[in-house]
This record gives structure tokens, C-alpha cells and sequence, in this order.
């Protein structure tokens, strides 16, 4: 065709001979069949590494204009290619192009099949956290972690967001305090930036600022473990997450946002015929896996028996796995039982999901639904979760579209009581003597239990139920080219309902006719979001984009609590049914209103340099504080695109520095001085103080330095991403001791302290290995941290959590403790007289180090490590169970020196925790998973385009020389900064075996 349009351009006045050229062909053709044998067709599939499809790569025959554009399957065919060998592309955002020569045979069909790999650095890649619209990822100044979370569900046993986060961004420190089945965990981007405040990341889910506290207790306990509304995100429902980590690149978010962001980016339908998928889990969950701590107690003559016939009485009980050690020099019988592997049980959980997905040109959706069950590896601990998704996108023309998200879930969870709890199933059977073990007129202390019988904790009912609803609405308009508008509108509706139930005649002791807790919680939060982006060329190689935009976060909070006590009969339940009631009612509301305005300037589309500034009010300041302003300045440099630049190995470099301001607000009414109501004398009614006030109170000011580069190198088989951050946090919120006169008790929360934060992260990304046979590819993680309370505003330092405290020039999360400065001639212990600073909470380092081995693209090989160190434990279980004497050392004076228990009980006595501030270090075997994808030929037979395998495991194995059951626990559940190991539940172990179909 190229010589006949040559033919034709040299010699126009010979069309009729051109004419009669091409018909004659096409003459021969009609006589002959075989003149159509010329040519064939080419098809195949482009997936990614584990079989997932990818949708909407470009395939090209080279040299070329011939093409296709992949499907929902990743299928693709090419007709018409010409017989002989023909090379053929397939090109896709963020992946490696590839190429391959195939024979067409005249007639035929070719297959030629692509597996694409991830280039580990994307510049051209587009993100949405952090920027005023959706921009190219070479444009940002700062450090940005991005998790593609359906690769992450292909291997990983991932249950919740926490399970998603951890091991997976550099920086991000998550923290697993219990294997309980349904509480949360806490996250930590860059460590401890607030005193007095939350430390935990803000939660946007497309675009919605959703709420992440912990579920609220109201006035009853079932300990430290708390359900957390990160948990009402189904991981199936993500596409991928987006994690900003300080106020350098957290600006635009303004107030709170000082503790990082997380953008959550829910599944979208493509153009195309309807998809569907369902992919159902199975496992088990246990605690099988831990060394349990026996219980040890003596049997002497009492009350005119002997050791013997002491034991005879308990063994006629048929007490649960007891045994009689050995028999001590004096004559007593050492009697052993492990009451914590008589409780505990093999757990189950089920997971269930179907989703579908399509569309046509202009509009396109995806819906799900999905079912959660988990029986937890205790006694009345259970999960049942009911959810669904259902997203449109609608673009009725190139300049306007918009886009729907909606997810509702409902949660029904029955927690046990545990932890520091008298009637906790822990605590009652990690401080429980064998030589206890009785029978009462009501019941039957089967361990020796010294608080509850644990027939009696099964019988307390603690339920937390919730329905959640998260909408937006985003609307995109682009009059023209160089505008772009775009508005987001949003709710996020939490409604609880949480109660605990104490049957009549259950508990004799302290509420023998029962009672009930009821807390209802409402929490209503409405976001608008707009911004309006103009790019224009200054010159040929300078661009601007002005951007200006505004946010409004209003979010509503209503509580009703209703108390009963005294039923009169078994089988009554209601609060209204009991002899003496209480109710009470709060509300709170706080609004946030942010302007901000950006500019970017891009040299070459390599060279970027913004300026922001943001300004914020919000109802929770002072009178007399006006408003906050949140500057920024970034750069980044793609230097690897300049003409000098010269080195073979790096492929492409980008070196980026960002300096920026952002936030964190006080509570609701923290600036108000308000009066608390009491009831004197019988019902009449009062006023006493309550909390003094402050109109200069503002938000606490954090700001920070942040520089590092990100690589790809070795012909983009490794990305490298390396930064250093420094932030400074002023205006700290503290509590200044109020002045006696004034009337009012405690303190008044003021800005008045400084936190700084310091540290490097890196993360290392490589495909070390890539053959037709054989992938190999490593992910590694390394992060720091050092923190310093560098002023309290001239206060002094106060105690929090189980013998921790802040106090000027130590980490926020210090532990403290008297020490030893001495022996007497005995050999007993001398304390110092003032407490000193042991060390820190959080660890200093961790970091985390995943491996996938994938052979002949069908079966995946993962596993995942990670660790921390650099911080302790407060082994807290250990000194009571001393203390309660179930602990061998009591016991046996064979197991341990009179002087050395003689010491430990020292610091038992004085209430020190030195011995039991242990290395909290600790590596583990997170994850590990085999998968295997079907060959497509073996898919369809059961009308599938795709199967997938999963069979995995998590928390599979711990090194650590901490002496306690597990180093990761924490007695205050998903708290900032207080940590202990109190008698609370360890890691449960999960193994789960999962199949996704595709059709």
C-alpha cells in the first residue's frame, strides 16, 4: 500500500492503471480460495505475575498500525496480520512493555501470550493523596507509598486494613495488641507527634473523610481490645491505598492531618461485557501455636488433713489436665495445671465474596457483596459481618463525569472480657492455684480461679453491633483543556449499638441480680471538597498549574447510655425491667473549614517546584484564636531525564524535597469553660466546676523537613525509595495545672509543649529473577525513629499508662522505674530513691522483608517477615502472677534462689517495674502463602475465565528472647503510646484456604 500511495503521489494522471493494479488482486482472489491464505490472526493474554488479567494493555504488531486493547480477561486478537514472522508489543502504565516474534500461518491463529511485571518506580503514574487533583507521580516533592491490594489478596491472609499496611509501606508501624477475634490494631506513620491528641493517620475512603476511632466503651469494659471502624473496609473492596506520612506532604489536609494521611481507593468497573467474581475463604484460627505459662501451688496438712488427702479432694472435683509435679523435701505435693490450654479452642473463619463489573463507553459499575464469620479462639469471641459495595462511573462527555461510591457494612461482634479485668478469662486463669480448685454452693472454681469461675464468664454478654454507611459523589468538569474542576461531596454514617449483659443470679458476689450497660452511639460526618486547577504554558518548556480549593468536614456525635441494675427474675433483660436505673445524653459537634491555594511550576515535565499555603478554622478553638495557616513548599527533579545525565545502571532518578505545615485539632469544647450537673440530696439538682477553658487555645503545629530520591535501576528490575524526614511538633496540646483560686480542678489543656520526630525510611522493591520458568522478586522495608518530648511548657512531667511517663528530653513513651543502686550483705536489692528512665515503648527500627517465587506463571510462592526492635515490653503478667502465687517460683524452692525471689518480690512490693521491662525485639514469619492458578484451558472447563488456589498462613513463627507469651500484645489495646503485656490475649495463628473464580 505504501508503493501504490508513492506510485500515486509521482503519478497522478495514471489513476485508471492504479485502479486496474488493485482490482486485479482482488479478481484473483474471487477465483482462487486460497488467495486470503496470505494472512492470519494473532491472540492471546496479557496478565500480570500470579494469572490476574490485565485490562486495557496495548498490543501492537510491530512496524505496524495493526493493534487491540486487552479485555476484561486480558484476551486479545489481531485479524488481518500478515503471514511470516511478525514481532508484537504490549505496552501498560506501570509495567515493563514487552515483546515477542510469532509465526502466522496463512490462515491460521498465532498465540502469543504476555505476563507483564510491575517497573517498581512509575513516574507517569497518577495519584490522588496529597495534591490538588489528580496529578503524575514525578510532579510530588514528598515520599508516597502506594499498595496494590489486589496483587496483596492474591497471596496475602489479609483480614483487615491493618493486616494490609503492615510489612507493606515503609514508615508505617502497625501494632497487633491481641489475637481477639474483631479488635483493631493501631497505626503509626512516623511516630509519636501529639502528647495529649490521636497519633493515628487520617482515613479518606474515595475521597471521603471517614471516621477510624475505636469503638466507644461508654461506661462498661471487656477490657484493653476494642473493635476499630477500619475494620468495617472489606479488603476485597480495594483497589489500592495511598499513604502520605507527615505534614510535608499532608498540607493540603490542614487541620488533624499532622499524623499523615491515608487515601483508600475502592474498585471501579471498566467498559466492556459484564464480569463476575466470587472467591470464598476458609480457616481456622487458633492459639495453639503459644507456650502457655503453667500454674504451680504446694499442698501442705491443712485443717487437720494431709497433703494427700487435700489432693484426693480436688482430684474428686475431675479438675480439667491437673497433675501433681513431684514432691518437694518438705513433705508438700507440687501440684502443676495449665488452666489458659483448657480454655482457648480451635477457631473458625469464613469469608465470602461476589462481586460483578462492566459497562459500555460512557458508563460503568461494580457492585458487591460480601459475608464474614469468625469464631475467635476463646470463648464468646465471634465476628459477623455483612457488607456491600456498589460504584457507577457516568461520562455523558469528555469534558463532565462523575462518579458515585457507596458502602454500607454491618458488624455484630461478642468480645470477651479480658485483659486488666476481674472478669477476664486470662485473668483468671494465668493468676489461678490448683490448690484452690473448689466446689461453692453456686459454683465451681475449676482452676482455682481468684476472682470469677470461668462458667461464669461464659455466661457475661458483651455485644458491640454497628451499621456503617460511607458515600460520595465526584463530580469532574474540564470546560476546557488547561481547566480542570473537580468536587467531592461526602458521609460517612457510624451507628452503634453496644451493650453488656450480667444475667440474674449469675454473679453473687458483686451484682447477684444482674445489670445491664447500654451505649448508643451516632456519628454523622458530612465533607465537601472542590478545587479548580488552570495549566497553561509560560514557554515552550514552562508550564503553570494554579490550583485553588476549599474542604468543609462537619461531624455530629450523639450518645444515650441507660443503666439497670436489680432485675427481678431470671430471663428479664431490659434496662427499663430493672429495680434502679441511670440514663445519660451527650452531644458534640465540631466543623472545619479550609481554604488553600497551590502553585506548580514544571520545566520540561522534569523539573517541578510547588508552593501552598492553607488556611483552617474549626469550632474547637478558642474564642480568641482567629485561624491556622499551613504553608508548603516541594521540589522534584527528574534528573535521570536531563541530557548530562550519564550513569548506565540507573534508568530513571527522581530527587524530591518537600517542607510543609500541617495540623492536629483539640477536642470538642477543650477551649470551653463549662460546669458539669450533680445531684445532691435526694434529687436536686447543681452545678460543680468543670473544665476551666481556654480562648487562646489553638492546634498543635507540626511541621516538617522531608528529603529523598526514588530509583529504578538494572533495567528497571529495582526501585529504590529513601527518605529522611525531621518533624518538629509546636503548640503542643498539654494540661497546665489549673491556679487553686479559681475554682476549677485539674488542668487546663494548653499549647504549650514541643515534640520532634526524626528518622529514615527505605523501601527496596526488585525483580531479581525473570525467565520463562522461573520470577523471583523481593520487597524489603527498613524505617527509624527518634523522638523527644523537648518541652512541657515549664510543667512537669506526669505519669500514664502502667509505669510510664512524659517528662522533658525522653521519648513520649518512656517507661520509668526506681533502680537498683545497691546489695545489702544478704544480697537483698537497694532501690534509688527517684525513678530514671528505662526506655522507650515504640521501637527505634523495624522494618520487614517479603519474597515470591512464581513458576511457569501458575503457581506463586510468597512469604513475608517482619520485625522491630530498639524498644521494651512491660511484662506486667509476671509480677502478679508473684504476686497471686500461681508462678512456680513460689512454689518450688528448687526452680529459683530464695534471694533472687526474695528480690523480685521487692520490686513487687514497691510497685518498680525494672525486671519485668524486658526487650520487646522481636522477628517474625508474618505471612506465607502457595498459589495456583489454573492453565485457562482447564478454567473454562468449568465455565471459568479464571481460578486461582490460595492456601496460607500467618503469624506462623517468633524469635524473640522476651519471656512472655508474645512481645507484640498490649493490655490498652489499640492505644497511642500506653503499652503492656497485663494478662491480655497473644497472636492468634491463622491458616486459610481460598478459592478465586472468575467468570
Amino acid at each position: 500500500m505504501d508503493f501504490v500511495s508513492l506510485w500515486v503521489k509521482r503519478s497522478p494522471v495514471h489513476i485508471p492503471f492504479m485502479v486496474a493494479a488493485l482490482a486485479l488482486p482482488l479478481l484473483l482472489g474471487l477465483a482462487s480460495p486460497d488467495s486470503a491464505s496470505a494472512q492470519g490472526a494473532i491472540q492471546g493474554y496479557v496478565t500480570q505475575t500470579g494469572g490476574l488479567p490485565i485490562v486495557g494493555a496495548q498490543v501492537q504488531i510491530v512496524n505496524s498500525d495493526q493493534g487491540a486493547v486487552t479485555d476484561g480477561d486480558g484476551f486479545y486478537r489481531i485479524d488481518g496480520a500478515a503471514a511470516g514472522e511478525r514481532s508484537v508489543r504490549v505496552v501498560y502504565l506501570g509495567s515493563r512493555e514487552e515483546t515477542r516474534t510469532v509465526t502466522v500461518v496463512s490462515g491460521g491463529t498465532a498465540a502469543a501470550n504476555f505476563r507483564l511485571t510491575s517497573v517498581p518506580i512509575d513516574a507517569d503514574a497518577i495519584v490522588v493523596t496529597g495534591t490538588a487533583g489528580n496529578v503524575q507521580r514525578r510532579s510530588i516533592g514528598n515520599a508516597l507509598t502506594d499498595i496494590n491490594v489486589e496483587e496483596v489478596l492474591e497471596k496475602a491472609p489479609v483480614t483487615n486494613l491493618a493486616d494490609l499496611l503492615q510489612g507493606r509501606a515503609a514508615g508505617a508501624y502497625v501494632l497487633q495488641p491481641s489475637g481477639t477475634a474483631g479488635t483493631g490494631a493501631n497505626i503509626r506513620l512516623r511516630g509519636i507527634s501529639s502528647i495529649t491528641q490521636d497519633n493515628q493517620p487520617l482515613i479518606y475512603v474515595d475521597g471521603v473523610r471517614v471516621d477510624n476511632d475505636a469503638t466507644a466503651a461508654g461506661g462498661f469494659t471487656v477490657g484493653g481490645q476494642l473493635p476499630s471502624r477500619l475494620n468495617d473496609i472489606p479488603p476485597e473492596d480495594i483497589e489500592s491505598i495511598e499513604i502520605i506520612k507527615g505534614p510535608a506532604a499532608a498540607t493540603l489536609y490542614g487541620t488533624e492531618a499532622s499524623a499523615g494521611v491515608i487515601q483508600i481507593i475502592t474498585k471501579k468497573g471498566r467498559a466492556g461485557e459484564t464480569r463476575y467474581n466470587v472467591r470464598a475463604s476458609y480457616g481456622t484460627v487458633g492459639l495453639g501455636h503459644q507456650d502457655f505459662p503453667e500454674n504451680f501451688a504446694a499442698l501442705g496438712p491443712l485443717g487437720g488433713l494431709t497433703p494427700e488427702q487435700r489432693l484426693a479432694n480436688i482430684q474428686a472435683l475431675n479438675p480439667r489436665g491437673l497433675r501433681v509435679e513431684k514432691t518437694l523435701a518438705d513433705g508438700r505435693i507440687l501440684l502443676a495445671q495449665n488452666p489458659i490450654e483448657n480454655i482457648i479452642q480451635d477457631g473458625s473463619y469464613h469469608d465470602y465474596t461476589a462481586s460483578m463489573s462492566g459497562g459500555r463507553d460512557n458508563f460503568s459499575f461494580y457492585a458487591s457483596g460480601s459475608y464474614n464469620e469468625e469464631k475467635g479462639p476463646m470463648p464468646a469471641n465471634t465476628v459477623n459481618k455483612v457488607g456491600g459495595r456498589a460504584n457507577f462511573q457516568w461520562s455523558p462527555s469528555e469534558a463532565f463525569d462523575i462518579a458515585v461510591s457507596s458502602g454500607y457494612t454491618n458488624n455484630d461482634i461478642r468480645l470477651p472480657n479480658n485483659d486488666n479485668n476481674i472478669f477476664g478469662y486470662w485473668g483468671n486463669a494465668l493468676l489461678a492455684r490448683p490448690d484452690r480448685i473448689r466446689q461453692t454452693a453456686t459454683n465451681f472454681f475449676e482452676f482455682g480461679e481468684p476472682f470469677t469461675p470461668v462458667e461464669v464468664v461464659d455466661a457475661l454478654e458483651s455485644h458491640f453491633t454497628n451499621d456503617r454507611f460511607t458515600g460520595s459523589v465526584v463530580a469532574n468538569l474540564n470546560p476546557r483543556s488547561w481547566w480542570r474542576n473537580k468536587a467531592t461531596f461526602g458521609v460517612d454514617l457510624n451507628a452503634e449499638e453496644n451493650f453488656q449483659f450480667i444475667p440474674f443470679g449469675v454473679i453473687f458476689n458483686l451484682s447477684p441480680q444482674g445489670e445491664k450497660f447500654n451505649h448508643r452511639q451516632t456519628v454523622v460526618s458530612v465533607s465537601f471538597d472542590g478545587n479548580s486547577t488552570v495549566s497553561y504554558d509560560l514557554t515552550n518548556s514552562i508550564r503553570s498549574n494554579t490550583s485553588v480549593g476549599g474542604q468543609i468536614l462537619n461531624q455530629n456525635t450523639d450518645i444515650v447510655e441507660a443503666f439497670g441494675e436489680n432485675f427481678p427474675a431470671p430471663g428479664v433483660s431490659t434496662v427499663s425491667a430493672a429495680g434502679t436505673t441511670e440514663g445519660f445524653e451527650s452531644r458534640s459537634e465540631t466543623t472545619t473549614v479550609g481554604v488553600y491555594f497551590q502553585e506548580q511550576i514544571a520545566w520540561q515535565n522534569r523539573l517541578f517546584l510547588t508552593g501552598a499555603v492553607r488556611f483552617d478554622d474549626n469550632s474547637a478553638f478558642g474564642e480568641n484564636f482567629d485561624f491556622e495557616t499551613y504553608p508548603k513548599v516541594s521540589a522534584a527533579w527528574v534528573i535521570s531525564e536531563e541530557p548530562f545525565f550519564n550513569l548506565g545502571f540507573v534508568d530513571q532518578l527522581k530527587l524530591r524535597a518537600a517542607y510543609g505545615f500541617a495540623g492536629k485539632q483539640p477536642a470538642a469544647f477543650s477551649a470551653d469553660r463549662d460546669f458539669n450537673p450533680v445531684s445532691i440530696r435526694g434529687g436536686i439538682p447543681t452545678i460543680t466546676p468543670g473544665s476551666v477553658g481556654n480562648p487562646e487555645l489553638g492546634p498543635e503545629r507540626s511541621s516538617e523537613l522531608e528529603l529523598g530520591f526514588d530509583a529504578s535501576v538494572w533495567n528497571d528490575r529495582v526501585g529504590i525509595e529513601l527518605t529522611y524526614y525531621d518533624k518538629v511538633t509546636e503548640d503542643a496540646l498539654v494540661g497546665k495545672l489549673n491556679i487553686p483560686s479559681l475554682g476549677f480542678p485539674g488542668t487546663q489543656i494548653s499549647n504549650i509543649g514541643e515534640v520532634q520526630n526524626s528518622g529514615w525510611e527505605l523501601g527496596i522493591t526488585g525483580l531479581l529473577l525473570d525467565t520463562d520458568i522461573v520470577d523471583y522478586d523481593v520487597t524489603l522495608t527498613l524505617a527509624t525513629n527518634d523522638n523527644e518530648v523537648t518541652s512541657l511548657g515549664g510543667e512537669p512531667g506526669f505519669p500514664f499508662g502502667f509505669e510510664q511517663r512524659i517528662e522533658e528530653g525522653f521519648p513520649v513513651d518512656g517507661y520509668w522505674s526506681r533502680v537498683i543502686i545497691g546489695h545489702t550483705d544478704e544480697g537483698r536489692v537497694i532501690l534509688s530513691d527517684d525513678q530514671e528512665f528505662i526506655g522507650r515503648a515504640s521501637p527505634d527500627f523495624w522494618g520487614s522483608f517479603g519474597s515470591t517465587v512464581t513458576l511457569w506463571d501458575n503457581l506463586q510462592l510468597y512469604a513475608l517477615l517482619d520485625w522491630q526492635r530498639g524498644h521494651l515490653t512491660h511484662n506486667l503478667t509476671y509480677p502478679f502472677r508473684l504476686q497471686f502465687a500461681s508462678a512456680r517460683e513460689r512454689w518450688d524452692p528448687d526452680f529459683i534462689d530464695p534471694i533472687d525471689l526474695a528480690n523480685l518480690l521487692t520490686f513487687v512490693g514497691n510497685g518498680e517495674p525494672l525486671p519485668w521491662l524486658e526487650t520487646g525485639n522481636f522477628t517474625k514469619l508474618r505471612e506465607v502463602s502457595a498459589t495456583y492458578t489454573l492453565p485457562i484451558e482447564y478454567a473454562s472447563r468449568v465455565g471459568a475465565r479464571r481460578v486461582a488456589l490460595t492456601v496460607s498462613g500467618r503469624n506462623l513463627k517468633t524469635w524473640t528472647d522476651y519471656s512472655g507469651v508474645d512481645p507484640e500484645i498490649n493490655v490498652f489495646g489499640p492505644a497511642d503510646f500506653s503499652r503492656s503485656d497485663f494478662l491480655s490475649v497473644p497472636q492468634s495463628r491463622r491458616f486459610i484456604f481460598t478459592v478465586d473464580l472468575s467468570y
